[in-house]
């Protein structure tokens, strides 16, 4: 291959191109990418279009009302998300603490992510320095371990009274109604014990609605309620982000369900090297999932 050819395949670009055309692709136009960015809606098309220029091919369709990716699109966008994690994985270990620490993270259960041994993985090989012990529970006993200081950083709903919120979502009903349910037969419900909290707030919205309920099941996992719920055996309440193909929505026949938080707790005045790097990774992970870890998949409880 002449020296010519081989200079034209080269990738000529910059990171800032490739996270707008990222932000484009997820965000689904140029006006909420711009936001995301923190860049104006012209400069985020300009980019575009030099990207595409630079490759010599359309990456995008647009039209008045949408955008869409071509087949192109679809193939540079995963190579795209690499070369950013691959990125941002190279800065955080050059600025990474030298000392070898052990960082103690506590996971209310409904809040673990789908795929978190990929999400942990990823910061370990960020953060060779930092040993990880990961503990799953109920969020009020999770704070209760971190009081007692035998954790470092939890991960749970609004329990607490000194957490940080990262973000909320809303809540919905998932599962499958019966095809001819009479209105006076019960609900059947797939929840977690007390003190979860949404399990609370299903009891008191169809309560609230009139509508008959009995607590069919009483898991004791996340994985559980999910089992049970794939399985028929009843219907529950989660976070929206978690529902898959295999955990179907259920519209406007149910009450409206509320917005659920989650939040980082930490002791206060607490200054370990990692915590905040993590909680920081975390959020990025889940508001920017990548093709190889939807990690937008969060359940409080």
């Amino acid at each position: 291959m002449s020296s010519e050819k081989q200079a034209h395949l080269k990738l000529e670009t910059d990171l800032l191109s490739l996270r707008t055309f990222v932000a484009v692709v997820e965000e689904g136009g140029f006006s909420a990418a711009a936001k995301r960015v923190h860049r104006t809606q012209s400069a985020i098309s300009l980019q575009i279009a030099k990207l595409e220029d630079r490759l010599g091919t359309q990456l995008l369709e647009r039209s008045t009302r949408a955008v869409s990716v071509t087949p192109a699109g679809e193939t540079f966008i995963s190579y795209a998300r690499r070369i950013l994690e691959l990125a941002d994985e190279a800065a955080l270990a050059v600025t990474a603490p030298d000392e070898a620490t052990l960082l103690r993270v506590g996971f209310a259960d409904y809040l673990a992510p789908q795929h978190l041994h990929t999400l942990l993985a990823r910061f370990r090989r960020a953060h060779p320095n930092c040993d990880l012990s990961l503990v799953l529970g109920y969020g009020a006993e999770l704070i209760s371990k971190l009081e007692d200081n035998e954790l470092d950083l939890v991960f749970a709903g609004p329990e607490g009274k000194r957490g940080t919120q990262l973000w909320d979502e809303p809540l919905v009903w998932s599962g499958t109604l019966p095809p001819q349910k009479n209105s006076s037969e019960p609900i059947e419900l797939v929840l977690m014990p007390a003190p979860c909290c949404y399990r609370k707030i299903a009891f008191d919205a169809l309560t609230k609605a009139g509508v008959p309920w009995k607590l069919s099941i009483e898991a004791n996992s996340a994985l559980a309620v999910q089992a049970a719920i794939e399985a028929g055996l009843g219907i529950s309440v989660l976070p929206r982000s978690v529902l898959s193909d295999h955990l179907p929505k259920i519209n406007g026949v149910l009450p409206k369900l509320p917005h659920t938080t989650l939040a980082s707790y930490v002791q206060p005045g607490a200054t370990h090297p990692y915590a905040q790097r993590f909680t920081d990774f975390l959020v990025s992970c889940v508001k920017n999932p990548n093709e190889d870890s939807k990690l937008i998949a969060f359940q409080a409880g």
